[in-house]
């Protein structure tokens, strides 16, 4: 082999081995799309398991569990936790299911209830979550790329311009390490060579950086894409629609029935750990109308609510510890109105939702009538169980 081959194989393993460092030095964190979904999101929609305790002071007590019928799959069948699988039973993956159990204020029967949700648009599954990574890794090939040709112009310079070559090097290397070096900082003859690898390349995002003489750290770039890309995943859109029903005490015939519909948006402040989620849903009831004999659903009613969810991540696991989020409701009886009973409402809402510990959410849920003084309070517990997380991360290599 000759000489030059020989030198340039080194310099590109050495290039590689500093890469290989700057990575050792600043891992991606580890993020999966559950992670990344705020309390309120998994009470929309859920990925694995939930049991929930709701309304546990008042007199319609309730245990309910919710679940996603592709995770019971996995559970009785492990094997189906690879991507094939995964992306042969997305439409399962977007359905929830519950079962609940009501009871009163003395722990006594009070009917069942069940549901089924389905997302129409979401953007935030396991599916997605690979799409997340492929978008990084798609910004960084940009930092990988532009690694090889400032290796391959350092050995060209090493010809013709060895004092040039070392300051290359040495500047670059700076640029990529944990100093605070930035391209306006830059020789302008090595700023002047990055330019010439950034156009070879056809590398934009550096070409622009260098002609723009921006103070930027290409360590600190690269952390900031990764997070601008981690933000647009929080905010990525989900829109359910669903159904759902309750029986009476003392037999299977449904006595509340409820379509609904729902969508959630976040959006936050760039680069900042918190967020808030834009919260619209909307629901119609057919519910029994008491004052007529037998059992009917003749009572209708309408509740339209909307607000804006404030959530709070830990700066770190960026994992959602504290949220609350601030509603409007309006709710109108269509028919069957009770006597003395208004048929339009406006109340406001505020539910404050406290991560106790992992998986483990108390939601208190607070309802004010601001023309009649009335205040109404709820309270819940909620045990998220996302163990199946692990094993589709580990089969799908996420």
């Amino acid at each position: 082999m000759k000489p030059r081959v020989v030198r340039l194989v080194l310099v590109i393993l050495l290039f590689v081995a500093s890469y290989n460092s700057f990575a050792q030095k600043n891992p991606i964190p580890v993020f999966t799309a559950d992670s990344l979904s705020s309390g309120n999101y998994k009470d929309v929609f859920l990925s694995f398991f939930q049991l929930a305790f709701e309304n546990l002071a008042g007199p319609r007590k309730e245990l309910k569990f919710s679940s996603n019928p592709y995770a019971l799959m996995m559970k009785a069948k492990p094997e189906l936790a690879v991507d094939t699988s995964y992306l042969k039973y997305k439409a399962l993956r977007n359905l929830n299911f519950a079962v609940g159990l009501r009871v009163d204020s003395n722990f006594k029967f009070n009917g069942f209830n069940m549901g089924v949700n389905y997302a129409i648009i979401n953007k935030r599954d396991y599916t997605v979550y690979r799409e997340f990574l492929n978008l990084v890794e798609a910004r960084n090939k940009e930092f990988t790329d532009m690694n090889l040709g400032v290796a391959l112009k350092f050995s060209e310079l090493q010809d013709t311009d060895s004092v040039l070559a070392e300051k290359l090097f040495a500047q670059w290397h700076q640029l990529i390490d944990d100093t605070k070096m930035t391209i306006d900082q830059l020789d302008p003859k090595v700023k002047a060579e990055l330019l010439n690898v950034a156009t070879n390349r056809n590398i934009p995002g550096f070409k622009k950086m260098v002609e723009d003489n921006q103070k930027v750290n290409v360590k600190a770039a690269m952390a900031e894409r990764y997070r601008e890309e981690k933000e647009l995943f929080k905010n990525r859109l989900l829109w359910t629609v669903g159904v759902t029903d309750t029986t009476y005490n003392d037999q299977f015939f449904f006595s509340n029935v409820v379509l609904s519909t729902q969508i959630l948006k976040g959006f936050s402040k760039k680069l900042s750990p918190n967020g808030f989620e834009i919260d619209v849903k909307g629901y119609y009831n057919f519910v029994d109308d008491t004052l007529q004999s037998g059992r009917d659903l003749k009572r209708s009613l309408l509740n339209v609510q909307g607000g804006i969810n404030y959530v709070r991540r830990h700066r770190s696991t960026d994992i959602s510890f504290f949220e609350f989020k601030a509603a409007a409701t309006y709710k109108k009886i269509f028919t069957g109105a009770y006597a003395n009973e208004l048929k339009e409402r406006f109340t406001l809402l505020g539910t404050l939702r406290l991560r106790l510990y992992e998986e483990i959410w108390i939601p208190l849920q607070f309802e004010y009538d601001p023309k009649h003084g009335d205040l109404f309070g709820l309270i819940s517990l909620k045990f998220n169980f996302t163990a199946l997380k692990k094993a589709i991360g580990q089969k799908m290599g996420m």
